[in-house]
């Protein structure tokens, strides 16, 4: 699902003037947030279902570099639902070249950090 663009700003790039790797994962943050608002949760709907999905793991792959004000789409596609975790995958292109791709792990966790059960409705808006 494409859930925006993301430009590269000044912050984003090293004085080599390519985007630091770890800002990738910042940009896979904001994808994260924009895919769930696509699927009709804000980050309140969120926190309401209750669903916290802390960062268990992730596999990037680095493909291409960015540079200031390059645009880059965002695509997310939830790949795996389970009991208490789901698998997001990103993928970051600018025009039609790959820049970045990456395979998430997140786990639902309480108040205390114990996983907990992915909420029905979150449940159903991945299934669909």
């Amino acid at each position: 699902m494409h859930v925006g663009q993301y430009r590269v700003r000044y912050r984003d790039v090293y004085s080599a003037g390519v985007v630091l790797n770890a800002r990738y994962l910042d940009v896979c943050d904001e994808a994260f947030t924009e895919f769930f608002r696509a699927l009709g949760f804000t980050s309140a709907d969120l926190a309401a279902v209750p669903f916290d999905g802390a960062l268990a793991h992730m596999d990037a792959t680095f493909a291409s570099t960015s540079t200031v004000d390059d645009v880059l789409d965002m695509d997310v596609v939830c790949e795996r639902v389970g009991s208490s975790s789901l698998v997001l995958a990103y993928t970051l292109t600018r025009g039609d070249q790959e820049v970045f791709q990456g395979v998430a792990r997140y786990v639902n966790v309480d108040e205390s950090g114990t996983p907990t059960p992915i909420p029905d409705a979150l449940r159903t808006a991945l299934a669909g």
